[in-house]
């Protein structure tokens, strides 16, 4: 699928998709770039879970769920618009959604197996995606998004959060 064009996304997705590299597919840096993540984070001592850089602040376990809650919605969305769908979705409130979270029950690595669940059912989403499904408009939020745009949202939120992680975390 081609890359989304400016009108496709609300702008303060430009960041994240500034962030995605020139080169490759959808699939090929949803592939590449959760493989990365998972060697950043894969051997990480479990007490590092519980780590916030700062008072107030997600922990790196609440920085992975936010990633992984995010992807499930982006992909929902994405799933929403190839079928067709022209009703409008909500927005949501991420911090209503940490509250409900309750990682402090989970492992880095019970998320990490989590995450690749999700980013395995996001490829198969992908691979489906014909062109021209990847071209539908959506409206979340209140604004308009191309289907293949979440495609590449994904990854650049994807790339936001683990550099915040590399800087401020690890």
């Amino acid at each position: 699928m081609k890359r989304p064009k400016k009108g496709e996304f609300a702008q303060f997705y430009e960041a994240y998709l500034q962030a995605v590299p020139s080169r490759g597919t959808a699939q090929s840096l949803l592939k590449k770039t959760f493989k990365e993540a998972q060697q950043l984070l894969g051997n990480l001592p479990e007490e590092m879970g519980d780590h916030a850089y700062e008072s107030g602040k997600w922990t790196l376990k609440q920085v992975l769920i936010h990633v992984i809650d995010a992807e499930r919605v982006f992909a929902f969305r994405a799933l929403w618009g190839i079928r067709g769908d022209r009703a409008p979705l909500p927005g949501f409130n991420q911090n209503f959604w940490m509250e409900e979270a309750r990682v402090d029950e989970r492992s880095i690595k019970d998320l990490l197996k989590e995450w690749k669940t999700v980013r395995e059912n996001t490829l198969i989403l992908a691979a489906q995606c014909t062109e021209a499904q990847s071209q539908f408009l959506i409206t979340a939020s209140n604004w308009k998004v191309s289907v293949r745009a979440l495609f590449f949202i994904i990854i650049g939120h994807q790339l936001h959060h683990i550099r915040v992680l590399r800087e401020r975390y690890l």
